[in-house]
Parts: structure tokens; C-alpha cells; sequence
């Protein structure tokens, strides 16, 4: 399929996640066909949104499109949420489907998708064999038609392949983040409109870190929305656009006045920890070995790490192959699949606690 190969092309290529998203949504619409799209990322330990890509629609309004959005989600009872697609047997459904061709059935219809003239939705949960990375979200207005069953069935394909790449393209940003621990935390108080009555300075520069279109990002009113109608607590990771990782921790928050639910949200640099150093620690690798492990997990190749380092090819091979030999797999491509295999997975299926950057830490394995 020559759609599949363009994806693992630029899954090798190293884009960051802005070119990442901006190019599958160009690859779709060529292959799919829609007007409208919402391409999004969400932290694998708590499946909470964490960023967004739109294209085909006009930004004025998004903010309030995704507080009323946020809250129907939570609230539940809508058709193909996205919890419910995430566990699902087959990724991938549309709103015409699931509405019988009426889609004024489905309350998003009628609160955000009605003046739009949407004659279909067809929503995409990006899901590898161990975790969910993100969701795809596409519109068709008339005077197009619906979603067919092939155009389904091809999306559903490509799922697992755009969540590894999604996968690998947070996994090299984060172990090319710099030490974001530099900056004190910061507190929010989010009303339950979904506006931000307090902040303070350290929050206000957290909030241009992660997004520079002078709006309350994605993230914030995802971890807000979770924190009031979920169970009081919510939390989410994600990368800035300095590529420091930053953590959201939300709970509710009484404004004593009687004027609505507020939540308050600490954000705060991530515990700066590196792959390669946990797996060194698991493993028993030399320094060179782990370094020659970190530069593997970001994607270069041996004659990248040759230079990086100052050795010969020859001798980074020598070293890939001893480390494929103490951790037990045959090439890169199962190296990287170990590290989320062998220390996210694992703690996921036993329902611990995520650390800060979406997958799992054991504290005697970090260095403080």
C-alpha cells in the first residue's frame, strides 16, 4: 500500500510533531477525502487530550467548540465517544453509521456540528498493540457523501501504523528534552466555563511554552473538564515547543461564592529522566552502551551515531550488538519497541500511576 509506506517514510524521516500531524492530514485528505479535521494527541497512561491540529476550520470559536466538546465526552451517552472506540474490537466509526443517516440524534449535532453543515463524522482512535496516542477526527459537508464502509475500513488499517509514528515521534522528543525543571510550577484556576479567572506568572510562562496562539491549550481544558466530571482528580503530560515536558495536574477547586465549579491546575516541569539511562540500569549497559541506546531510540543511524560519538561504524555496531544481546532483541526497531514494552506496559496493565512523561519509572532507576 502505497499510503503505508509514505507514513513509515515519515516515521524515518524524524519530523517533529507539528510536521508530523500537518503531513498525515495531507496524506488523508488525498486518500480519504473530507473537509474538516481535528488531528489530535492524547497521553497514553490517561488517554486525556493533549494537544490538537485542526485544518478546514475557521479557529474563531475553537476554544468554546472544545469546552462544549470536552464536556460531552465526559459526560458520556453520545454516540462513539472515545473511550468507548478505544477499547473497541475496530477503532473506527461514523457518526452517520452509528445515527441511522439522522445525525441530529448524537447532542454534539446539535450543540457544535449543526451550523456547519457536517453530513458525516468519522472518528479514528490511534491505538499500537500497548496503548492509545491519539485520535483522528473527520468531517464531510454537504454536498458530500458519507463515509463508506471501504473508506472505514482503509482508515482502520492505517490506525496502528499513524499511532507508532506518533508514538516514536513523542518518544524522540522526549529523550531530546532539556531539564525542565529550571522553572518553578505554576497554579490555574479554570472556571467551569472553561476560562481562566487566576494564574499566575510561573503558569502564564508554562502556558506559552506549550502553545504560542495566545489561547488556553488543549491540554488545559481537557485535565479541567476531566478534574470536574470525573472523579475529582485528572492528569496529563506533553511536550512544549521547547521541547521541555510538561506535566498538568487538575482537581476541583471551591470559589466559596457560588458562582460555579472552578478547578485548580499545578503545571510543572517534568522529572527529567532518559530512556537509555533506565534501560541501562534494567540492563546492565557500559556508558557507551546506553549512549549508543539513547541515539538508537531517536532514530539515527550508524553513521550519525559514528559522528555523534567520534567512533568508526564499525565499532557502534560492535556496540549495537551488545546491547540487542543483554536486552534480548535482534535490531533498533525491536529496541524501541522494548523500551515501551518492557517499562510502560507492564505497570499500565497493573493500574499504577504514570510517571511524567506518559509511561513508568522505577524510582530506583532515575537518577535524582
Amino acid at each position: 500500500m502505497e499510503l503505508l509506506d509514505r507514513i513509515h517514510r515519515l516515521a524515518a524521516r524524524g519530523d517533529d510533531l507539528s510536521r508530523v500531524r500537518a503531513e498525515i492530514d495531507r496524506l488523508l485528505r488525498r486518500a480519504v477525502g473530507y473537509d474538516m479535521a481535528a488531528v489530535s494527541t492524547v497521553d497514553p497512561a490517561t488517554l486525556l487530550w493533549t494537544s490538537c491540529f485542526v485544518s478546514g476550520l475557521d479557529p474563531r470559536g475553537a476554544a468554546e467548540r472544545e469546552r462544549v466538546l470536552f464536556g460531552l465526552e465526559f459526560q458520556g451517552g453520545d454516540p462513539n465517544g472515545y473511550a468507548e472506540l478505544a477499547a473497541a474490537a475496530r477503532p473506527v466509526a461514523s457518526l452517520h453509521q452509528a445515527t441511522g443517516g439522522d445525525l441530529s440524534r448524537a447532542r454534539r449535532h446539535r450543540l457544535l456540528l449543526r451550523g456547519l453543515d457536517v453530513v458525516d463524522e468519522a472518528r479514528v482512535i490511534l491505538r499500537s498493540r500497548d496503548g492509545c496516542w491519539g485520535s483522528l477526527t473527520l468531517y464531510r459537508r454537504a454536498p458530500a457523501t458519507p463515509f463508506t464502509e471501504d473508506e472505514l475500513a482503509l482508515l482502520a488499517a492505517l490506525s496502528t501504523p499513524i499511532a507508532e509514528l506518533f508514538r516514536l515521534t513523542l518518544l524522540r522528543a522526549a529523550l531530546a528534552a532539556p531539564d525542565g525543571l529550571d522553572h518553578p510550577p505554576g497554579v490555574l484556576l479554570v472556571t467551569g466555563s472553561g476560562e481562566v479567572e487566576v494564574t499566575s506568572a510561573d503558569a502564564r510562562a508554562w502556558l506559552e511554552a506549550i502553545d504560542d496562539r495566545e489561547r488556553l491549550p488543549s491540554a488545559v481544558r481537557a485535565v479541567a473538564a476531566a478534574a470536574a466530571s470525573g472523579d475529582g482528580l485528572a492528569r496529563a503530560a506533553l511536550p512544549a515547543r521547547d521541547g521541555r515536558w510538561v506535566v498538568l495536574h487538575g482537581s476541583p477547586a471551591s470559589g466559596g461564592d457560588g458562582s460555579g465549579d472552578r478547578v485548580a491546575i499545578i503545571i510543572e516541569g517534568a522529572r527529567p529522566a532518559v530512556l537509555s539511562e533506565v534501560i541501562a540500569g534494567a540492563y546492565g549497559l557500559t556508558a557507551r552502551e546506553r549512549q549508543i541506546t539513547g541515539l538508537a531510540a531517536q532514530g539515527h543511524s550508524t553513521r550519525q551515531m559514528a559522528g555523534t560519538l567520534g567512533i568508526s561504524p564499525f565499532t557502534v555496531q560492535d556496540h549495537l550488538k551488545a546491547v540487542f544481546a543483554k536486552t534480548g532483541v535482534r535490531s533498533r526497531g525491536e529496541l524501541v519497541a522494548a523500551i515501551y514494552a518492557r517499562h510502560y506496559a507492564p505497570h499500565s496493565a497493573a493500574g499504577r500511576a504514570p510517571g511524567p512523561y506518559g509511561w513508568y519509572l522505577d524510582e530506583h532507576l532515575v537518577a535524582s
